[in-house]
């Protein structure tokens, strides 16, 4: 479970930013069920989703970004790449200083027992600093380092053996991470790390293929074929099966005649007839019943893309109720549609907002900083302007006018 995520100078992100998934004090009453999730023996409450709105160009997609950064340097730095080769990371380039300065990631989370607070500082060519702390998921527990690395020094704590050998042998290339190599040599404390990470999914508009192949993968389980075709029939898509016919994707719909009774069913190819909407919500549904069965995490660029809103509404629930997710999933998406805002679906603190400066940096609140009421008309507010993260139009009339 993730408790908070920052980034420092990365694409359109210069300063510190924070996101945060700890509840906050503020009363809410809410119509639809939005549970947070209690730790009682540290005294933190978690939410279940949290929302990023923005315009475009604010930099949303780069916070997830961000996060798929953090997760995939982790998991591959030590087995993708080699001694010399480049790391792919992009800081901020609109300011002088911070193009020249490493990346900052850090990230707070819970897994088992312990709370852990893992982060780096990278470039394109080297890891400058790294360092991993834990404490008991417990009240008045002490933070402890586990290790810490600067340039090329580094500090172990004693109960870590195997991470002192692999620092003591030089084993930790410039450019990959302490972390990265320990789970390679199966130490317990990183390889629970990277597993939870692995858990960690992030879906972007740009990779529709990548999610449509995981789709089709999973149909191969038939239990889990079932669920999604119930997840689809709850849509009301018109379907009543999806199965693979010669490695091909194909939905059966009903047939009927002209008195409406109904004569067969007919097989569409999957990808070639049903809109795009529909083979989005069918790439999305293994993704949402595997996070909520397991209490994983799943992170959506624009969630709302393609799907009506009241079915991006739905996805929602799911995750806000305690019935529906008993195990603690988390969703986080960036999205357009205010029509959210106002369906009594989210806390304050469950609301984000991306803008940039004047000088083209990203920066991120929560709705959580504005003196509102839990009952104010969030959706009009923002439209409006209240909360900032809007696009500032033009006169685009004067682009037709003569004097255009």
């Amino acid at each position: 479970m993730i408790l908070e995520f920052c980034v420092n100078n990365y694409l359109s992100i210069k300063d510190d930013l924070k996101l945060s998934f700890v509840a906050t004090s503020l009363k809410e009453s809410l119509p639809e069920p939005n549970d947070i999730i209690s730790f009682y023996d540290i005294g933190l409450s978690i939410v279940r989703s949290a929302v990023i709105y923005g315009a475009n160009a604010s930099g949303k997609t780069n916070v997830l970004k961000a996060i798929a950064f953090y997760k995939h340097f982790i998991m591959d730095s030590f087995k993708n790449s080699q001694a010399g080769e480049s790391i792919d990371v992009e800081n901020f380039r609109l300011n002088a200083s911070t193009a020249l300065e490493p990346t900052i990631m850090e990230a707070t989370f819970v897994v088992g027992q312990y709370i852990y607070r893992y982060g780096f500082e990278v470039d394109s060519k080297t890891v400058h600093a790294e360092w991993l702390y834990r404490r008991m998921n417990k009240k008045r527990a002490k933070e402890v380092e586990v290790f810490y690395r600067e340039e090329k020094t580094t500090t172990v704590h004693i109960k870590s053996p195997l991470i002192q050998e692999l620092v003591s042998k030089r084993m930790v290339r410039g450019n990959a991470l302490l972390l990265s190599t320990a789970a390679q040599f199966n130490e317990d404390t990183a390889v629970n790390i990277l597993h939870w990470l692995g858990d960690t999914q992030i879906m972007f508009c740009s990779e529709d293929e990548k999610m449509w192949a995981q789709a089709i993968r999973h149909l191969d389980d038939e239990k889990m074929r079932e669920r999604i075709i119930r997840f689809a029939k709850y849509a009301d898509l018109g379907i009543d099966n999806i199965s693979k016919i010669d490695n091909s994707i194909v939905s059966s719909h009903r047939q009927y005649d002209d008195e409406g009774r109904e004569t067969a069913n007919v097989t569409f190819s999957f990808n070639g007839n049903e809109s795009e909407g529909t083979i989005k919500y069918f790439s999305l549904a293994y993704p949402i019943i595997d996070a909520l069965d397991n209490g994983k995490r799943l992170v959506v660029d624009e969630l709302d893309s393609k799907l009506h809103p009241l079915l991006v509404h739905k996805i929602i629930t799911l995750f806000n109720s305690a019935e529906t997710n008993p195990k603690g999933a988390q969703l986080l998406f960036t999205t357009h549609d205010t029509f959210l805002l106002s369906a009594g679906l989210f806390r304050r603190d469950q609301v984000w907002f991306t803008q940039k400066d004047n000088f083209g940096a990203t920066e991120a609140y929560s709705l959580a900083e504005y003196k509102v009421r839990g009952s104010s008309p969030f959706e009009r507010d923002y439209l409006q302007g209240k909360f900032g993260a809007t696009p500032i139009i033009g006169e685009m009339e004067t682009i037709f006018t003569a004097e255009g």
